[in-house]
């Protein structure tokens, strides 16, 4: 298990529990709620899957 920060929130999460992920820049991102996933894809594109 890894901790992870929330990109838009800045939470601190476990990987493996997060609540949402994507891919972005080639990275994978997590996020504690899916509103965040949508606020942060408001500034970045998901990777084509």
């Amino acid at each position: 298990m890894a901790k992870v920060k929330d990109p838009v929130c800045g939470m601190t999460i476990e990987s493996t529990t997060a609540a949402a992920e994507g891919r972005y820049g080639g990275a994978t991102v997590y996020f504690c709620a899916a509103a965040c996933q949508k606020t942060y894809e408001r500034s970045h594109r998901p990777d084509p899957r």
